[in-house]
């Protein structure tokens, strides 16, 4: 990803939450200037997480993460679509293995421990990483 991606990026999530001065303090951390110059691809500056975090929460947009997620190259270890499928089914049922597990054994009221939250991001991470590699294979951008 070039700085002139990232400057198009934060002016597109800047504007899905109507511009800067909507999205300066109490919103985000930042002054306007900041987000000025995020727009920028002259200023050097890049978006900071949090303020990405706090933008895509407001307009419940997530684009910059998924602009950055998919810039990510997969390399499957196949071409072959039905076995791509057949990853993400396995990858599917481990989560939904771990959190009927999780669920039959935590008290209704309780929310996942820490611990569970963590091994379950760990499982849906593997479950993204099998989509994108589908995904990949799906659309021929695949790189074995």
């Amino acid at each position: 990803m070039n700085v002139k991606q990232h400057a198009l990026v934060a002016k597109a999530l800047i504007d899905a939450n109507g511009g800067v001065d909507a999205c300066c303090k109490p919103t985000t951390r930042v002054e306007r200037s900041a987000l000025y110059a995020y727009q920028n691809e002259k200023s050097g500056l890049f978006m900071p997480a949090d303020v990405i975090d706090a933008l895509e929460t407001r307009c419940k947009n997530p684009l910059y993460s998924m602009f950055l997620a998919s810039q990510i190259e997969v390399t499957p270890d196949t071409n072959c679509v039905v076995q791509e499928a057949a990853d993400v089914d396995e990858a599917g049922n481990d989560v939904w293995r771990y959190l009927r597990r999780v669920a039959a054994e935590a008290d209704p009221a309780m929310p996942l421990s820490e611990n569970n939250r963590r091994e379950a991001e760990r499982l849906l991470q593997r479950l993204d990483r099998e989509v994108a590699e589908l995904r990949a294979v799906v659309h021929g951008t695949a790189r074995t």
